[in-house]
């Protein structure tokens, strides 16, 4: 959805700034020396960071004039990198002004090599057919140590509920970030503020003639951590989020962001008039599909299949038609839509079947905001279907996942606040539960037997939840060459000389089975023979063994898709003329976040294994780490240990 555009345009738009009166009273070598020791492991600074936003009442109209301002002072040679800069411009920020020069020492003072070569493209992302964000992008000279680049530029927001947050920290460290907002006294202006604290914002409240001018400002921001499989930056970086409330509309104060009933007002009128004339043909299809359906559930599971399966998802962000869905007559005529044409094609088929369902906003855990603390469009990023089958029992219907089987939420939305539109003035908010681990399972079950040094195995992976929806998508129309080489690397256990003989994947569609892979597998030079001995280590497959976290290092939150649990029964046939000289004992630990248990047990000549390890957690916080850590260091000693067989005296 444009949510996206939104928020894209917004973290991007709010790395500019104005150049600080301490920088430019300094000479330049006197200000790249200090900021270096300030600053000794960093490749550049913002001196300055600003946005100055102005709110402007013309008619019945809200307008936003945001002037964005930055200065960056490059610190080391590899700050060249950020010599390539662009501001984006979509149908909800609409660039004017733009102005940006390298400032390059020259004595005391600084000469300005002013830019004049702006290149103008359309933004192109991976998965969006269309979008109608542009950027404008230019390439600073000269950029070296000492050297500072300036920016300037001015957007307009022609619709006041559509803004952008500020955030106060950026990818390198900022010396003064400061945000203003002026408007007219008889305009109400809210804001939230995320993450702050550990951040001291300064904020003043200032009354200037008719205007009002809201101030926040923070100084000496370090460049925020860099840890790899982090949450989005929205999740853990101080920012405000600020929103035009109030707006005085004919003599009389009018509403226009102040909660969830002023968000679900702006929604509602996006759909209101979709779906006026019903299509013949669209009807013939439900009619088709509620054959022989015996039950509601029924006929919700076949249309939310024949969606799935019929209809392709395209992502398409232009202006408004980034919020406002398409009749479902035209989706199904032309078989592709985004998450807004989905959800809404889902809705009037299972209104056609004499269905009840409810068209749905909601943000995906991209965001982390609650419409508790947040109602504005930039809570939401995506939209889907939701049938109660019950009083207050949901079944949450996102056909943008073509594998997801039915009563599963998509993962992405897991935990998440959902909007509902009951009816054209009514809403309700409810929550998406987060799927046990044991909704998703990797079950591994095998048979080994050892040829001289090369072990043999045969077995069945099955996949379910979402473990079997993301090797779905992964193996789908992949051919043979490329699927045999996915499928080993899948299998793979032991060493580096593990090869796959034979296999079969089955199920790769059939949304309600387990994904199946049936293997033959040969495993060489992987036991030790001492003299008589033979020493096996059953643990062909080491999860989690190396994912210690250093508490030293790491500090941002661990994201992680989904919870699971991955099951492992293991036979090894004792070779023969050998004897069990030695079995490992059980081990277990279990705590919130991680556990394991790994059994042995002797059934006549065989040697039996069973492990299951689980992972419970969507988004780890660095306070739970030392429990992670914990169970690592036990599994990792537990994965050690080694079966010892005995030749038998003759």
């Amino acid at each position: 959805m444009a949510a996206n555009k939104v928020v894209r345009t917004l973290a991007l738009a709010g790395s500019l700034c104005l150049a600080s009166v301490a920088a430019r009273a300094q000479a330049p070598l006197q200000a790249l020396l200090q900021a270096q020791q300030q600053y000794p492991d960093e490749k550049a600074v913002y001196l300055d960071y600003r946005q100055d936003i102005v709110v402007e009442l013309k008619g019945d109209s809200v307008q936003v004039l945001a002037k964005h301002h930055y200065d960056m002072l490059h610190l080391a040679p590899q700050s060249a990198l950020y010599a390539l800069d662009k501001v984006y411009s979509s149908h909800f920020s609409r660039l004017q002004k733009l102005d940006a020069r390298t400032l390059v020492p020259a004595g005391n003072d600084y000469k300005a090599l002013r830019i004049t070569d702006f290149k103008d493209k359309f933004e192109v992302q991976e998965g969006i057919f269309f979008d109608d964000t542009r950027y404008t992008t230019w390439s600073f000279p000269a950029v070296a140590p000492g050297v500072r680049t300036v920016a300037d530029y001015t957007v307009r927001h022609p619709d006041a509920r559509f803004l952008t947050p500020f955030y106060f920290a950026n990818h390198v460290p900022t010396r003064h970030a400061e945000v203003t907002i002026t408007a007219p006294k008889s305009v109400k202006i809210n804001y939230k503020l995320f993450h702050t604290e550990n951040t001291p914002v300064a904020f003043t409240r200032q009354e200037k003639g008719s205007s009002v001018i809201y101030r926040w400002t923070v100084d000496n921001l370090p460049s925020p951590s860099r840890d790899d499989d982090g949450p989005e930056a929205a999740y853990y970086l101080p920012h405000l989020v600020y929103f035009v409330e109030e707006v005085p509309a004919a003599g009389q104060p009018r509403r226009m962001l102040s909660g969830v009933p002023e968000l679900y007002s702006l929604y509602s009128g996006f759909v209101a008039n979709l779906d006026q004339k019903e299509s013949p043909a669209l009807k013939r299809v439900v009619d088709s599909l509620a054959v022989g359906a015996g039950t509601e559930e029924e006929r919700v599971r076949r249309v939310y299949y024949w969606v799935q399966d019929h209809v392709r998802y395209v992502a398409f962000e232009n202006g408004l038609r980034g919020f406002v869905p398409a009749d479902a007559a035209q989706v199904y005529a032309r078989r592709y839509g985004d998450c807004k044409d989905m959800a809404n094609l889902t809705h009037e088929m299972l209104r056609m079947a004499g269905v009840k369902t409810y068209l749905t906003w909601i943000g995906t855990r991209a965001l982390p905001y609650r419409y508790s603390e947040l109602a504005t469009p930039g809570v939401d990023n995506h939209m889907i279907a939701t049938w109660e089958p019950k009083p207050g029992q949901y079944v949450f219907l996102d056909a943008t996942s073509k594998h997801n089987p039915f009563n599963l939420p998509t993962s992405m939305i897991q935990g998440k606040e959902a909007l509902l539109a009951l009816d054209g003035k009514n809403c309700k908010v409810v929550s998406v539960p987060v799927m046990e681990k044991e909704k998703s399972n990797a079950v591994d079950v095998s048979t080994l037997a050892l040829t001289g040094t090369t072990l043999r195995g045969k077995g069945r992976l099955a996949l379910t939840g979402y473990p079997k929806i993301q090797q779905a998508y992964a193996l789908d129309g992949m051919d043979k060459t490329e699927e045999s080489k996915y499928v080993k690397n899948v299998l793979e256990r032991g060493s580096n000389k593990f090869f796959v003989d034979s296999y079969a994947v089955r199920n790769v569609a059939a949304r309600e089975q387990p994904l199946t892979i049936d293997y033959e597998y040969r495993l060489q030079d992987y036991v030790q023979q001492v003299d008589d001995e033979i020493y096996l280590n059953l643990n062909l497959q080491q999860t989690y063994a190396n994912d210690r976290i250093d508490t030293d290092k790491r500090h941002l939150p661990l994201y992680n898709e989904y919870a699971h649990t991955d099951r492992t029964r293991t036979e090894f046939e004792i070779p023969s003329g050998y004897e069990v000289e030695y079995l490992p004992a059980n081990a277990a630990t279990k705590e919130d976040v991680l556990g394991f248990s790994i059994r042995y047990e002797r059934q006549g000549n065989k040697i039996v294994q069973e492990k299951d390890v689980y992972v419970n957690y969507l988004l780890l916080q660095p306070t739970q780490f030392a429990k992670w850590n914990t169970v690592v260091d036990k599994l990792g000693a537990a994965y050690r240990e080694v079966i010892i067989l005995k030749k038998k005296k003759a």
